[in-house]
Parts: C-alpha cells; structure tokens; sequence
C-alpha cells in the first residue's frame, strides 16, 4: 500500500513573553529534533510574541501537543496553540494580522 501523500498544515501559537522567542525556537527544536526526518515539523517563523510551525497532516495533533507542552524560563513561560491552517497565507491573515 503507498503511503499517503503529505499535506502541510500550519500551526499558529503564542508565548506571553516577545523576549523569550529564542528560547521558544531553541526548546521547538530540541523537542522535535528526535523525530523522524521526513515527519519533522519544522519552525516557520516567529514574529513578536506569536509563531508558525509546519507539519504533516498526519501528525499535526502530535504537533499541537508538543507545543502546548513547551515552558521556557523561570518563571515557566507556557506556549499556547492558537490554531491550524492548511496555508501561510490563511494563517497568517487569521492568526496575525487582526484589525
């Protein structure tokens, strides 16, 4: 049986603190880095307090959970999921440009 084709979702989230986005990136990869090659999410960007993560269809449950497990600093800073998209395009419009 083939393997199904890999759909891209994307996940925004959100950290309280803009300051700590490099330790966000660095506890982001240091989580995934452990994942297999090909299902590896990956980081797209982060702007101010917010990010966008992409991954497969298959494992954006996955995903979404190892971001709302990440705490950065003392005291511990929690990232929160804000929601999935399957384009930057949509997500970034839903995600970060609210008027």
């Amino acid at each position: 049986m083939q393997k199904p084709k890999r759909r891209d979702r994307y996940i925004a989230f959100e950290f309280g603190d803009p300051r700590r986005a490099r330790e966000v990136a660095a506890a982001f990869h240091a989580a995934a880095g452990s994942w297999p090659r090909e299902d590896r999410p990956s980081l797209v960007f982060i702007e101010r307090a917010r990010g966008l993560a992409r991954c497969g269809h298959l494992h954006k449950d996955e995903v979404i959970r190892l971001l709302n497990g990440i705490r950065i600093g003392n005291p511990p800073v929690p990232v929160r999921t804000v929601g999935t998209s399957g384009t930057i395009r949509a997500a970034r419009s839903r995600y970060f440009f609210k008027p």
